[in-house]
């Protein structure tokens, strides 16, 4: 009789594939992550598949980079959160808080410009002292771009685009599956996941910060359009502003001899300087948050959102073995 109890109380193997796998009654916030991860797989596999085919261009010129990235922003990012979000759409965009927090948003993105390329500097010259060897990210372009019409595919590929899609993903459908309780658990998932989508080593840590800085306006905000917007204009000025702070070029250089000792100089007071500003901002949208926490309340959808310890199943150890096996790839240098 006890084995009989012990058996019919213990969950068949299908039960939980089932459970982990099919699609959740209430979405939570892993099964999302699986289905993007799965794409993105799906995408770096066809990138390495065309890097030697016979095509009008190569996937490392604007045109083809251009194509993949707007394409794999649809596929997902935007699908997913849209195809996903049955019931609960409206919460992605948020609520519209002013014009006034949308502009400091645009403005966070030069703070956070600075961190980001002083990261990118840091790590770059890192890897190539520890390795002696530059890890290039997946998705790139390569070459000088002659043309205005080149520029403004450029930008649209590299900031418009692909910003527009992590602010639906990742700050909007993403955020949206967390508690109000959880808002710390859910700025660090979504900063890793947003770190680890990008199969970028080298600004890795950039996207990190620029993750966990999103996540803190969307906080803020209520609304993704202050991370959108941070996104945009943390490109906007490393566009318009070249000569106060530049990448190093991984592409051009074959040691770490080969970096100039002016990448230092500038990025190193940059970081700070971008880390002042960003309590500077912090200050005020902490403010801003105080004066209208009481006219938006999320904790009312609290009990349309799965707890946060219901996403630890099999699809979580799938994501992560997911994203463990690309980044292994990437680091080993297999789309090249």
């Amino acid at each position: 009789m006890e084995n009989n109890v012990q058996k019919t109380s213990t969950p068949p193997a299908a039960a939980i594939i089932r459970h982990s796998f099919s699609r959740p009654a209430k979405m939570n916030w892993i099964w999302p992550l699986m289905v993007m991860s799965l794409v993105l797989a799906a995408f770096y596999a066809l990138r390495c598949a065309l890097t030697d085919a016979a095509l009008p261009f190569t996937v490392t010129s604007v045109t083809g980079y251009s194509i993949i990235v707007i394409t794999l922003t649809l596929f997902a990012e935007v699908f997913p959160a849209v195809s996903l979000s049955e019931g609960f759409s409206e919460r992605i965009t948020g609520a519209y808080t002013g014009f006034g927090a949308l502009i400091l948003s645009f403005l966070s993105g030069v703070p956070i410009m600075m961190i980001s390329i002083a990261l990118y500097n840091f790590t770059a010259w890192f890897d190539l002292r520890l390795t002696g060897k530059s890890v290039y990210p997946v998705f790139f372009h390569y070459g000088q771009i002659a043309t205005a019409s080149g520029n403004i595919l450029v930008f649209l590929s590299d900031c418009i685009i692909p910003g527009l899609g992590a602010a639906i993903f990742f700050f909007g459908f993403m955020w949206t599956r967390f508690r109000s309780t959880d808002t710390r658990k859910a700025a660090i998932v979504i900063s890793l996941a947003y770190m680890l989508y990008s199969l970028n080593f080298t600004a890795a840590m950039s996207f990190l910060v620029t993750g966990v800085w999103c996540c803190y306006l969307r906080k803020r905000m209520h609304n993704i359009w202050g991370p959108f917007l941070c996104i945009v204009g943390s490109s906007l000025s490393e566009y318009l502003l070249p000569e106060t702070l530049s990448r190093i070029d991984i592409f051009g250089i074959s040691t770490y001899a080969d970096i100039s000792a002016t990448y230092f100089y500038s990025s190193l007071p940059a970081f700070f300087m971008g880390v002042v500003l960003l309590l500077f901002f912090i200050r005020i949208f902490d403010s801003f948050a105080g004066s209208v926490r009481y006219e938006i309340d999320e904790s009312v959808y609290d009990t349309t959102i799965p707890p946060f310890e219901r996403s630890i199943n099999l699809a979580l150890i799938t994501t992560a073995l997911i994203f463990i096996v690309l980044w292994i790839l990437v680091i080993k240098g297999v789309h090249l």
